[in-house]
Parts: C-alpha cells; sequence; structure tokens
C-alpha cells in the first residue's frame, strides 16, 4: 500500500496553482516577446492592415482555445495536451507531437532569450548578446525547481508587470489623441491608420506579416498545460479561455494602434520595441527606459512560462515508457516537480547563443519562423484530436464546457491552419523554416514508427 502511493506521488504534480495563478499565468503566455518586438516586424511587412490579422489569428487561437478547454475538462487527470493526443489519435502520433511540441517550447525559449540581448543593448550597446539569456535561464531553472507555487507566484507578478504597462500605454497614447500632441513624427492621429491606405503593402505584405502574428500568439494553450496543477481546474481553465477574446482586444489590438497614432507605421523599426520608439517619438526617453524595462520583464517572465512548459512535456511524453531515457525523465522528485526533465530543457534553451552568435541579428526571425511553424503542425493535430474526441464520445459523457458549432468551427480551424502553412512554403523567408518543421515531424514519425516494430518484435 505504501509502495503504491509513492507510485502515485512520483506521477502526480501537487495542485498549488489558485485561481489567480492561472489567470495571470494565462495572461502571461499570451503577452510576450511577439508583442513587444515581433509587432514591428509585423507592422513593417503590412502597416496599420496588422490589426486586422490580429483579429483574425485571435479569433481562429480562441476556437481552437475552446475545443482544447473541452478537451482538458473531459478528464483532469491527464497532464497535458499530448495524452489526448495519444488516446485518440494513437500512441505513435501522440509520441511524435509531445516530442514536437517539447522541441516547441525549447525553440520559443531560445527566441525570448535572444530577444532579451536585444532589449538589452538599448542600455548596454556593447553588451554580449548571449549573456542576459544564459543567466536569466540559470535563475529561472532555480526558480522552477523550488515549486509550482512559486512560478506561480513569479508569473503573478510578472504578468502585473505588463499589463500595467500596456494600460498606462494605452491611456497615454489616449490622452496625446484627445489633446493633440505632436511628436517628433508629427501629430498624434488616428489618420496615421489610414492616411497613406489601411493595406500599405498590397496583399504580398498583407500575408508576409501572418507568420510573426501567429508567433506572437503562441503561449496562449499554455493554459492547459497548468490543468493539472490547478487548485480548482473546472472553474479557473474556462474562466481564462472564455476571457481570451477581451485580452485579445485589450493587449494586442489596442496596444497597436496606440502605437500607431504616435508613430507612424513607416517609422517603426525592429531594432528595439515599438513601444520603446514611440515613447521616445515622443520626447519621453525616461518613459522609453522604463517600457524596456518592462519588455524585459515581459521576455523574462515568457522564458519562465516555457521552461515551466517544456519540462512538463518532457515528462509527460516519456512517462510510463520503457528504457533508460524514460525511465530518466518520466520521474517526479520529493516536491513532485519533474526536476530532470526541467534541468534538460533549461540546458537546451541555455544553447541559444550558438545560434546568435552563427546568425547574428537574424537569429530572432529564424527562430521565430521555426516555432511557428511547429505550432501550426501542432495546432492541427490537436483540432483532429477534438474531433475524434467528439465522435466516439457518447453525448452524455460530454462535459457542458463544448465547442460551440461542432465540427464546423474545427474545419475552420484546420483549413485556416493548413492554409497557413501553405502560405509558409510559398513565401522564400519562411519556406526553409518550414519544411524544416515538416521534416522534423517526418523523422519523429518514422524513428516512433521503427522503434514500436522493434519493441514488439522483442516481445
Amino acid at each position: 500500500m505504501e509502495e503504491k502511493k509513492q507510485t502515485s506521488e512520483q506521477t502526480t504534480y501537487k495542485r498549488s496553482l489558485t485561481n489567480a495563478h492561472i489567470q495571470l499565468i494565462a495572461l502571461g503566455g499570451t503577452i510576450g516577446t511577439g508583442l513587444f518586438l515581433g509587432v514591428g516586424n509585423s507592422i513593417q511587412k503590412t502597416g496599420p492592415s496588422v490589426i486586422l490579422i490580429y483579429i483574425i489569428v485571435g479569433l481562429m487561437l480562441f476556437i481552437l482555445m475552446r475545443a482544447l478547454g473541452e478537451l482538458i475538462i473531459s478528464d483532469l487527470k491527464k497532464h497535458t495536451y499530448i495524452e489526448f493526443i495519444e488516446k485518440y489519435l494513437g500512441a505513435s502520433i501522440g509520441k511524435v507531437t509531445g516530442y514536437l511540441y517539447w522541441l516547441s517550447w525549447i525553440i520559443l525559449a531560445m527566441a525570448e532569450t535572444t530577444a532579451l540581448g536585444i532589449y538589452f543593448k538599448a542600455w548596454f550597446p556593447h553588451l554580449p548578446t548571449w549573456l542576459p539569456g544564459i543567466l536569466s535561464v540559470a535563475v529561472l531553472l532555480v526558480i522552477n525547481l523550488i515549486s509550482a507555487r512559486f512560478f506561480g507566484n513569479l508569473e503573478f507578478a510578472f504578468a502585473i508587470i505588463k499589463i500595467l504597462m500596456i494600460v498606462f500605454f494605452v491611456l497615454f497614447a489616449g490622452y496625446m489623441l484627445v489633446a493633440g500632441q505632436k511628436t517628433q513624427y508629427g501629430q498624434v492621429s488616428l489618420s496615421n491608420l489610414y492616411n497613406n491606405g489601411f493595406f500599405v503593402k498590397g496583399a504580398g505584405g498583407f500575408l508576409q506579416a501572418f507568420q510573426m502574428v501567429i508567433f506572437s500568439f503562441i503561449g496562449v494553450e499554455l493554459i492547459g498545460l497548468t490543468a493539472s496543477e490547478a487548485k480548482d481546474p473546472h472553474k479557473t481553465i474556462k474562466s481564462a479561455i472564455n476571457e481570451l477574446p477581451v485580452r485579445i482586444i485589450l493587449f494586442y489590438v489596442l496596444a497597436i494602434v496606440a502605437i500607431l497614432v504616435i508613430l507612424p507605421w513607416n517609422k517603426v523599426t525592429v531594432a528595439s520595441s515599438p513601444f520603446v520608439q514611440a515613447l521616445n517619438g515622443a520626447g519621453f526617453s525616461g518613459a522609453g527606459n522604463l517600457i524596456n524595462f518592462v519588455v524585459i520583464t515581459a521576455a523574462i517572465s515568457s522564458t519562465n512560462s516555457f521552461i515551466y512548459s517544456a519540462g512538463r512535456l518532457l515528462f509527460s511524453v516519456t512517462l510510463g515508457g520503457e528504457g533508460k531515457w524514460n525511465n530518466f525523465f518520466g520521474h517526479l522528485n520529493h516536491r513532485q516537480l519533474p526536476l530532470r526533465a526541467l534541468c534538460f530543457s533549461a540546458l537546451l534553451i541555455a544553447c541559444a547563443p550558438i545560434l546568435t552568435l552563427i546568425m547574428g541579428d537574424e537569429a530572432f526571425s529564424f527562430i521565430s519562423a521555426i516555432a511557428t511553424s511547429m505550432f501550426l503542425i501542432i495546432w492541427i493535430i490537436m483540432t483532429l484530436t477534438h474531433l475524434v474526441y467528439r465522435k466516439k464520445t457518447p453525448k452524455e459523457e460530454q462535459h457542458e464546457f463544448k465547442l460551440p458549432l461542432f465540427p464546423y468551427l474545427d474545419y475552420l480551424v484546420l483549413a485556416f491552419f493548413i492554409s497557413m502553412i501553405i502560405l509558409l512554403l510559398c513565401l522564400e523567408s519562411y519556406r526553409v523554416p518550414m519544411i524544416t518543421a515538416l521534416i522534423t515531424f517526418a523523422v519523429l514519425y518514422g524513428f516512433s514508427k521503427a522503434l514500436n516494430k522493434k519493441n514488439e518484435a522483442a516481445k
């Protein structure tokens, strides 16, 4: 009996995250480098029409999250989405998706640590780009190894900083607009959104901007990875998902409108955060420094979330497997934390400076494109999992938190994600990352099938 209890404790997380933690982690996963730095890239490509792209992508991901929320609440004993994929699409697809998902979080964290180097250059031009990222990963790993609650408290604090900054920035832009203030770029005005046209770079520029916008939203499904450590998952998961549209409008759309009324789209550069550029242009260099501090905390916050996610995914995908690799990483320590999986994931994330040394300033764009490509594949598989779940589960066994208009909204999301993959394959600057993601998935799938055959033959 004692042995059974010990085994259970070694494979089950401790439920220590409160409603406030889940809500703020949800925000922390949504607001990161994609908004604070990547939006400059999107604005350069398409101008004010980037607002429409954020609305489209945000709507698609809200539909995805409603589908995933239904899955999560249907069985709260499962640690991650991967276990649902294994159940409804098969063990091979589940394992492959699990490792691809894990790699995706690693790559995302690499993008964040790379962005940290860019942010710090605003204050310390001669600081090595790799140093801030390495130090951050080391400190955040220690924090993740203390407890999930400590992680949640830190994310709570980080998210509060990000929220206050965006609210302040939007209100500041609103004041300048109403007061008719001027900046070094001219009058603060809504006319910046349409003076030179809304689709200023045509259809080509509009389509090219989708990659970075999708990257901005990566992390939104982090809500699901917290379910097994939430105190009241039924309430908190539903609440966090249903409030997603409000967060999209407030923290993305209004923030971008605020940037563009102060800073004309053709003055935006990718050398620093557009938020910093807008305030510097308005003559508030001190405020620009404050914003730079906030975007640094945002990057650290996102890296913290991604280390958390990567460690739990590696634990989940190896849990119950055979062989030394699975036995080593599919283990929780006495604090009910995946210590080994967290340490290994953090070690890989700390390799980001190697890419920075090889690729220079292009490293962030390349890493973000790889992450976007991988997540498109993963989101397609997740949507297919929801389709199979609904078709296989009797109505009387289904939870009340359902995706409405099933299966049509699932088909709509699938069509959108597939069209984005085709788009990235057609665009020269994103073709290599997309092909790399597809090859990675194919290789992992082939390896998984071969390993399964070997194990069956051995039996």
